[in-house]
């Protein structure tokens, strides 16, 4: 069992592949190229930590719950409107759930969150902070012991969290 993590997503959303510079010739394309990622990789009994912007709509985001493998559970960000409307009408399936703005995993000394933060729970003992917002100017920084995690800066696949940790304490 292997926690994952990722964000920005943006299934369904047609000005993502613009935006992001993502080699997609079509929304369809891009929303079955990520879930066939994410499903590549997370097994059923993994948990996901998505950090912000899942999908553009409603009905975008409960297709794409149906076929992602994994416990997902959900930081909201700006364009989470559709998460928290499934959430609203109980349409979440099984194993999916919203948790906080900023959510410590103590077990591996980490804070996640979408925005990136100048303090996180657990940074004095030193924990890592996760964050998920796809704006290139929040690189990751192990000198300030921040990784970001968004799918366009990790060539649009979920990550080991446990390997990421390795790979940025080695450096």
């Amino acid at each position: 069992m292997a926690i994952y993590v990722t964000s920005n997503l943006q299934l369904g959303r047609p000005n993502a592949i613009k935006k992001y510079k993502r080699d997609f010739e079509s929304v369809d394309q891009m929303n079955d190229s990520l879930i066939l990622e994410w499903n590549k990789i997370v097994k059923p009994e993994d948990t996901v930590y998505h950090l912000g912007n899942f999908a553009w709509d409603p009905k975008t985001a409960q297709d794409s719950l149906l076929r992602l493998n994994g416990t997902i559970k959900f930081v909201i960000a700006e364009h989470d409107e559709a998460l928290q409307t499934l959430e609203t009408k109980g349409m979440l399936r099984a194993g999916v759930s919203i948790i906080g703005q900023i959510e410590p995993i103590d077990s591996l000394k980490v804070a996640i969150s979408y925005w990136p933060l100048l303090n996180w729970p657990g940074k004095s003992k030193g924990y890592w902070s996760i964050i998920g917002h796809p704006d290139k100017k929040h690189k990751s920084d192990p000198k300030t012991k921040t990784i970001n995690v968004s799918t366009d800066l990790w060539s649009n696949k979920p990550q080991e969290l446990e390997r990421i940790l390795e790979i940025f304490k080695d450096i």
